[in-house]
């Protein structure tokens, strides 16, 4: 039977996916088997593994720990679809939707369900790292929460609670956190105060403060991290919006539309030596070298946004300049026509930007699957592994299409294509070319991110913290 850990948080974005990652990397360095595990997640940034969907922060975790990702990981997987309604994953495959209210009637269903995976979970590792989600102490929701308080409660977990000093209010968010939940209080290892700016110091009276009212031990303050290794979205979808910066970097701009989803898909591109930045602004366009058109769970509504901000014409007028690719809502958006009444070739559907040939038709069953794309380009040629997720289907030529273009234009139903250290190499370095910079050497993304991982466990203060948890752990 594993050994279990819980990392849970005074609120939403303290910081607990990353700080779940550290942990199940540095005991897997340590030679167990560990396997990070939470219970239910609401995301839109989800990666299909041969058995399904799951969450991309599980995925994250998996490769932190040098794991498979399995949707044994994340079992319960709601997906934000608008009007307080989510579509319902549960081991890697949809059950319908739901709206919240009708949600909460199911949770007790749920609950069972997702317990029995993690007892099998259980016993078939060394060390489960549980995170949680929100906040351990939402007391409307108690009843039900077997993402924090019932996992802990009913399995006897020990658990860390980290709080979000940058955002204010440290003391009442873990002060106020194990009081509202005393019942389980006994089985806390301890507080972190996480994302401190300055030097740790200037928060020992803080600290003798917390540990003086709470009677638990401050396991770590830990700093503020200059650079983002993972940000999971949250229900409410952010991603970081810029301009360009930079003269001598191949530039990448991901256009910033309405019901954006999967933006993840472009995170390896942190392991390279060029400049991303999320944008709906036409002149950031006018200086990229690629243009992105990303995922979205909307695309009617997102080519909709792009006519009504005239960056329908901008993206057309720079397709002869510009590389320009578009995944899956994008790729629908780079074609003729879309239409949603599920049958093709019936009404006049929706002229898309008309880069490319193909029509796409929305039908009522959702394709959700890992799957692969056949690409021949002129800087690569061959199968790329990736996953699908998607309503659309998109046709040319009386066939049935995943892809489509060519080097300097080309649309996908593909996400994940650049996790493949191959063809994102293949793919810069041609960019590079054509627009005169000098080619890059091939990089690992789980190399980047795992090396990431253990730099930040030699930071003095997560070092501290994580000897601290071995020791009482």
């Amino acid at each position: 039977m594993a050994k279990i850990l819980a990392v849970v948080g005074t609120m939403s974005s303290v910081g607990k996916s990353l700080l779940t990652a550290v942990i199940a990397h540095h005991f897997a360095q340590a030679g167990l088997k560990v396997f990070p595990f939470k219970a239910q997640n609401m995301s839109l940034n989800a990666f299909a593994t041969e058995e399904g969907e799951m969450a991309y922060a599980q995925v994250f975790q998996a490769w932190a720990a040098g794991r498979k990702p399995t949707v044994e990981m994340n079992p319960l997987l709601l997906k934000p679809m608008g009007n307080l309604t989510s579509e319902i994953i549960f081991l890697g495959q949809s059950e319908g939707k739901l709206s919240s209210a009708a949600f909460r009637r199911f949770k007790a269903h749920y609950k069972e369900r997702v317990f029995e995976v993690f007892e099998k979970v259980l016993a078939e590792n060394e060390l489960v790292v549980v995170e949680g989600a929100g906040s351990l102490a939402e007391l409307n929701l108690l009843k039900d929460d077997f993402v924090n308080y019932e996992i802990i409660k009913r399995y006897q977990i020990p658990y860390i609670l980290v709080g979000d000093i940058d955002r204010g209010g440290i003391f009442a968010q873990i002060w106020g956190t194990y009081e509202l939940v005393p019942d389980i209080k006994d089985y806390s290892l301890g507080f972190v105060v996480n994302k401190f700016r300055g030097a740790p110091g200037l928060f020992e009276e803080g600290v003798k403060i917390l540990e003086e009212r709470t009677q638990k031990p401050c396991l770590g303050v830990l700093p503020h991290l200059q650079e983002s290794v993972f940000e999971e979205d949250s229900a409410s979808l952010g991603a970081p919006k810029g301009r360009f910066l930079s003269e001598g970097k191949l530039r990448l701009a991901v256009v910033y539309y309405p019901h954006l989803s999967n933006y993840l898909d472009f995170d390896p591109f942190r392991s390279e030596e060029v400049e991303l930045i999320y944008t709906a602004e036409k002149e950031e366009l006018q200086k990229a070298h690629v243009i992105f058109l990303p995922g979205s769970k909307n695309t009617l509504a997102s080519l909709e946004f792009l006519k009504r901000e005239n960056l329908f014409q901008t993206i057309r007028q720079l397709a002869h300049q510009k590389i320009i690719v578009g995944i899956c809502g994008g790729f629908q958006l780079l074609g003729k026509v879309i239409r949603d009444d599920g049958v093709e070739n019936q009404s006049p559907g929706e002229e898309a930007l008309s880069l490319l040939p193909h029509e796409t038709v929305f039908f009522p069953e959702k394709i959700a699957t890992a799957s692969r794309a056949r690409i021949k380009l002129p800087f690569f040629a061959g199968e790329v592994p990736g996953f699908e997720i998607r309503y659309g289907r998109s046709f040319w030529a009386g066939e049935e299409i995943n892809f489509l273009g060519d080097a300097h234009l080309w649309g996908t139903y593909l996400h994940g294509l650049f996790y493949h250290d191959d063809f994102r190499h293949a793919f810069l370095n041609f960019a590079r070319e054509k627009f005169g910079l000098p080619p890059r050497p091939k990089t690992s993304f789980v190399g980047y991110l795992q090396k990431k991982l253990a730099a930040i466990a030699q930071e003095k203060a997560f070092k501290t913290f994580l000897n601290r948890l071995e020791r009482l752990f």
